[in-house]
């Protein structure tokens, strides 16, 4: 139960800086995407189905301020926390690559998808222009702020396993945690 409050805490403070931060941040007009980092790593940390939490709860955050259409990042981060728990137990968490090759491959995709709902649908058929200008600058960025925040959320991770460790051996009481 700790875990998970602790997992939602996480994802409102990824909210807040996007929320708050994103515009001071900010290079040209692009932002880091900082919540769909967390559906990717929870998912190669802890498989499918803590990858499939997360990435509803971002999604869920992410729509409230940023998407026109409710739910649609929701479902999408849900299928991306999903995809990201196959690797499970297939790598190391020090292999720092493959979550970072995953981030990549699933911010494009978001803002692929979400370029094809927001503009495509509407007759802007310049998709040349998007992925120059708006998704592969986003990609770039939001892989570098992944590179820095990965080994702190890894660390994160592995304070939550040692503490559920310790309380299914008995060492440690509800109290002292």
């Amino acid at each position: 139960m700790k875990r998970k409050v602790a997992e939602i805490i996480l994802i409102l403070l990824f909210y807040l800086i996007q929320v708050t931060f994103g515009n001071a941040i900010g290079i040209g007009g692009i932002t880091p995407n900082l919540l769909i980092i967390l559906p990717v790593l929870f998912g190669f940390f802890k498989g499918r189905n803590e990858g499939m939490l997360v990435g509803f709860l971002s999604g869920v955050m992410y729509d409230l301020f940023f998407s026109s259409l409710f739910g649609f990042s929701a479902l999408v981060f849900v299928y991306i926390g999903y995809f990201s728990g196959i690797f499970y137990k297939e790598y190391e968490k020090v292999e720092v690559l493959i979550p970072l090759a995953m981030i990549m491959a699933s911010d494009f995709v978001f803002e692929f998808l979400s370029y094809i709902g927001n503009f495509l649908l509407h007759n802007r058929l310049n998709v040349d222009f998007f992925l120059r200008r708006f998704i592969m600058p986003e990609v770039v960025y939001t892989l570098v702020v992944a590179l820095v925040l990965y080994y702190p959320l890894m660390k994160f991770d592995s304070i939550l396993d040692i503490q559920w460790k310790k309380r299914k051996k008995g060492i440690l009481d509800e109290g002292s945690i």
